[in-house]
């Protein structure tokens, strides 16, 4: 995707950043399982009644099969783990549609012991013609210390034939991938040599090595030869690209980045911190982990002379476009010992740019230290040589080596600021294969105003964002079958949640944080640090994805995987201590990842931690108490045994369903109560239809767990705990009810009268100036954009007598949020009073930028009822000083004493509105992100633009599509092209971005937008189809 311009700096895990997202061309019609396989399921559910099997649909096999909790898929067996799990693959060819040549000709990936549990993961890749393959076609089970099957996981081909020929040799499907990717810059490959399975080609102009391994790509009907090629452009871009060994064709493409004795002077939380925030001397010698020591690599030559050993290197990296080689300025020290005292220069220079070299070592030797002190951490959880971790030297224990994590010190410290900020306020983590260096960069961080206010602080010193890092490479070598499966955006989601929880979980169990919060010394703040909330704040669930201000996004929806995982973690504390409830929390968390399947939902590994659970502590005496306690955290989240993910063509697996439905019942029904009763329109005691429910704090973008019909009723089932709910309707706004209890067989009945929302379009109520019509549709999904100290005057559905109002401060673009406002009230429309509401500080942001949690809905009680006909609402200024626009979500006026206001029927969603364009040619060059057509738009603002379909294509909204309700869907006829997306208001100023790596793009149409812009960035001649869609 193009470069990022200045004004849209983000840091790291900022939600307004859209992922990448992965490039399949499998993508289409669903592939049905044969009676065969379904009859075969049967007897296998037959003979273990509760075994639950899904499919992948993309080849018609099974992704997952499951027993219930206590049981095994099979009984006990002789022999080793791999030829009892080659035996149950025997005996249940039929299920997945293999032969027994099939079988025979499987490759051996991993065979791995869950630590402490006897328990093998063992891994299988299918082969053609003895070429293994690539992105799909694995699958793996779990055989227990007994020799029973305890799960399976895969996504095999049923048709084992290899079709298309290797008429291209490695060189050309690396040009072809470099041509599309970088297709300015000339690069002849050349091949100096081969690595884990890989060609090895010179880095030519690029940022370091390309690696092409021949493979054979999985296809509903087959497998097609084809070369993996992993080209990195840039220290912070780079590819898998699969291509067509024959034909040159892209057939798949994601990123592989995620966007975070001797003895030295460290810090092990940060600097300053309560605990953990003082230097300390550490050794670097040998650990059980680490037999050799964290310095030399090779353990001969006694104490190492420099950061550099046989789990990490690291090194300054200032600019960020060197290739991460050992080049940069690094600690030297003959005797061992990297005791340099951390003076902070570049936080008590305020940003100096010539201050930050004078803390590189002690820079170099903290992050140096945290990374082998992650990597002895996660070993001992079951990321060891045979999982795929970082080493250079396996010691023979399996699995590929050669690849100690590179770390990038200060990365693009020299080029990385002002006025780009590329180098700033971020960090990062690329993974590549089993055998082949991964590298983390650590930035310096800096304010910039309007964008991210946090101090001037250097992020080798902050460890949870290092370990929220590094555990990127963790989840990307250790979850499901195949290194890297984490496309979707669930997947992805948790990608970014497991990061943050394994860091608070370290902290936590070290006792260097009391409190949940992840990266406070990078921002500056101590209560929520780069997140909405402390994690024990966090109230949001599996409803809630896309709650963020910027929609789905894989950090604010990570969020809510890690406040799921730490409520589980807080629980077991609580019922165990703080040793042994994380003790079971980390073991479960970690052992669930080989046991996934390829590119999970969050259901998909809520489910492999139950069969972790399972496999690791069945024999415990309180067994069935401890399944009650982690299921309870995840059906407290909305991920109980109700909740489900949508499938569709273009998504087989419901792993990038951004609406699933939530459900919070137990698997354990004596655990669960009710919550039943009416929504009712309090000025007139009738039921109300259309209302959502949700049961947490959000409705803007949330999945409701009920919707009301006629009647109003609502019934709820839900495992015990006490849960917020929130019910928002059409006339009624948005209210929230905190502190409801349910108990364990019993119902609590809850009725829910709601007062008229009088400023509601769906009343009657107009905005007589001010355009403010998207400040009064019930939902703060939608906002009013106003020039600072801009006003709206509001005729009211009925005069009554006005004794609140709740405000909403949402925005799409964080600092142009609502900070301070006046209201007037009149009878007439032409006498107004001020209320003392509102004021100066209505809205407040915590340092660096306003969250989702700043802005959300107030409501404001006026000192006393007043008669009004109508409101007039000053939008006094924006959260950011240099803005000159305001935002407002909504504004809703209620009254304890208005009757007879009844709502006119729900009116139809609207039709969806279809069209067609091609765009000519891609441009990836174009030193402006949105290309010639996006330049002549944001510079001339004329529509349509002169240049318009030659290398991007703008579409004027019309009527309600920029209420903030509704969404748009840009698919492409090409698969092998990059599409980026790109929404502005009607003075053409960019609102926000879909930028991923990926063919097609979606999402929710910003409130106030006017134009979408579709900017191909690489591909031509492509046809495009956006649909844009009412989600009322």
């Amino acid at each position: 995707m193009p470069t990022q311009d200045a004004s849209a700096v983000t840091s790291v895990g900022d939600p307004d950043t859209v992922s990448t997202a992965t490039n399949d061309t499998r993508i289409g019609a669903l592939v049905q399982p044969t009676k065969a396989q379904t009859d075969a399921i049967v007897r296998i559910v037959k003979a273990s009644p509760g075994t639950r099997a899904t499919w992948d649909p993309r080849f018609g096999t099974p992704r997952t099969v499951t027993p219930r909790v206590g049981k095994t898929l099979s009984g006990p067996r002789p022999g080793s783990a791999v030829d009892i799990a080659k035996a149950w693959l025997t005996d249940n060819k039929a299920i997945l549609g293999l032969s027994d040549a099939d079988i025979t000709a499987l490759d051996l990936r991993r065979d791995h012991v869950l630590p402490g549990t006897g328990t093998h993961t063992v891994q299988f890749t299918q082969t053609f013609d003895g070429v293994a393959a690539a992105r799909g076609g694995s699958l793996g089970l779990a055989v227990t210390n007994d020799g029973s099957v305890l799960n399976y996981t895969g996504e095999t081909v049923r048709d084992g034939a290899l079709s298309g020929s290797y008429k291209l040799g490695p060189a050309d499907a690396l040009k072809g991938a470099a041509g599309k990717l970088a297709s300015a810059i000339a690069f002849d490959p050349s091949r100096t040599g081969t690595k884990a399975g890989y060609d090895v080609f010179a880095k030519g102009p690029f940022a370091a090595s390309s690696y092409v391994k021949k493979v054979a790509f999985p296809t509903n009907s087959g497998a097609r030869a084809a070369y993996s090629v992993l080209f990195i452009k840039k220290l912070d871009e780079a590819w898998q690209v699969v291509v067509d060994a024959e034909t040159g064709k892209e057939l798949y493409r994601t990123s592989m980045v995620q966007h975070e004795s001797s003895g030295g002077t460290v810090y092990d939380n940060y600097p300053g911190a309560p605990a953990g925030g003082q230097p300390r001397h550490v050794s670097f010698d040998k650990t059980a982990e680490s037999p050799n020591g964290y310095v030399d690599p090779t353990g001969l030559t006694g104490l190492g002379v420099t950061t550099f050993g046989n789990n990490a290197n690291a090194h300054a990296n200032w600019s960020n476009f060197l290739v991460p080689a050992d080049l940069g300025p690094r600690p030297i020290s003959p005797t061992g010992q990297f005791d340099y005292r951390f003076a902070d220069h570049w936080g008590t220079s305020k940003c100096e740019q010539t201050s930050y070299p004078l803390d590189q070592e002690a820079a170099s030797t903290n992050l140096f230290y945290q990374h082998n002190r992650i990597h002895d951490e996660f070993y001992n959880l079951g990321f060891t040589e045979s999982a795929g971790n970082f080493q250079l030297n396996n010691f023979g224990k399996s699995g590929n080596q050669g690849d100690a994590i590179l770390g990038l010190v200060q990365a693009g410290a020299v080029s990385g600021g002002s006025p780009t900020y590329t180098g700033r306020d971020n960090a990062y983590m690329l993974t590549l294969p089993d055998g082949i260096p991964p590298w983390s960069g650590m930035f310096l961080w800096e304010p910039i105003d309007d964008s991210f206010e946090g101090p001037c602080a250097d992020g080798d010193f902050d460890a949870g964002v290092i370990e929220h890092e590094y555990a990127h490479g963790l989840s990307n070598r250790y979850i499901g079958t195949e290194d890297g499966s984490l496309g979707t955006h669930q997947s992805g989601s948790m990608g970014e949640g497991w990061g943050d929880w394994y860091a608070l979980n370290h902290l936590t169990r070290k006792g260097y944080q009391t409190n949940s919060v992840l990266g406070a010394f990078v921002t500056g703040n101590k209560s929520r640090g780069i997140r909405n909330w402390a994690y024990d704040d966090n109230p949001t669930t599996f409803g809630d994805v896309g709650y963020d201000l910027a929609g789905p996004e894989v950090h604010s929806d990570g969020e809510i995987w890690t406040a799921t995982l730490w409520q589980m973690r807080k629980a077991l504390v609580a019922k165990y201590g703080q040793q042994e409830g994380s003790d079971i929390s980390e073991r479960i968390v970690t052992d669930a990842m080989p046991l996934s399947p390829n590119n999970p939902s969050m259901l998909d590994e809520r489910t492999a931690i139950m069969t972790a659970l399972d496999n690791r502590y069945h024999a415990r005496s309180d067994f069935d108490g401890l399944v009650d306690t982690v299921y309870s955290a995840f059906a407290q989240r909305g991920m109980g045994a109700s909740a489900i993910n949508h499938t569709t063509e273009g998504d087989p697996t419901g792993g990038n369903d951004t609406n699933g439905v939530p459900g919070f019942d137990n698997l354990n029904p004596s655990l669960n109560g009710v919550i039943g009763g009416t929504v009712l329109n309090a000025s007139t005691g009738k039921p109300v239809e259309g209302a959502r429910i949700m049961l947490g704090q959000f409705e803007a973008r949330a999945t409701p767990v009920a919707t009301t019909g006629p009647s109003g009723v609502f019934r709820i089932t839900a495992t015990k705990a006490t849960y917020p709910i929130t019910v928002q309707a059409p006339g009624f706004g948005s209210k929230t009810v905190n502190g409801v209890a349910v108990a364990a067989g019993k119902t609590t009945a809850k009725d829910l009268p709601l007062a008229p929302n009088l400023a509601s379009k769906t009343f009657g109520a107009t905005s007589v100036t001010g355009d403010a019509g998207a400040a009064m549709d019930d939902t703060e999904a939608s906002s009013w954009k106003t020039p600072k100290g801009g006003k709206a005057v509001i005729k009211l559905a009925k005069k009554a007598e006005v004794s609140s109002v709740q405000v909403s401060a949402y925005t799409n673009s964080r600092f142009e949020g609502l900070k301070s406002f006046t209201l007037q009230t009149s009878t007439d429309g032409v006498n107004w009073k001020t209320q003392s509401v509102g004021g100066e500080n209505a809205f407040s942001y915590q340092a660096p930028r306003p969250a989702v949690s700043d802005l959300h809905y107030k409501t404001f009680t006026l000192p006393s009822p007043t008669t009004a006909q109508f409101i007039r609402f000053w939008a006094d200024e924006p959260q950011g000083n240099t803005k000159t626009n305001v935002q407002v979500g909504d504004i809703q006026v209620f009254s304890k004493s208005v009757s007879g206001l009844e709502p006119p029927p729900l009116p139809p969603p609207d039709q969806p509105v279809i069209e067609t364009f091609t765009i000519a040619a891609g441009n990836p060059n174009n030193a402006v992100s949105p290309g010639v057509v996006g330049t002549e738009l944001e510079n001339v603002c004329t529509l349509p633009p002169a240049s318009q379909d030659s290398d991007g294509h703008v579409t004027i909204l019309k009527g309600e599509a920029n209420d903030g309700q509704h969404a748009f869907d840009m698919t492409s006829s090409a698969t092998n092209v990059d599409t980026d997306v790109y929404m502005y208001d009607a003075d053409c100023v960019k609102l926000g971005s879909y930028a991923t790596s990926a063919a097609n793009e979606g999402g929710t149409i910003p409130s106030g937008a006017a134009y979408i812009l579709t900017s191909l960035y690489a591909g031509a001649a492509v046809d495009y189809t956006l649909t844009i869609t009412d989600t009322k």
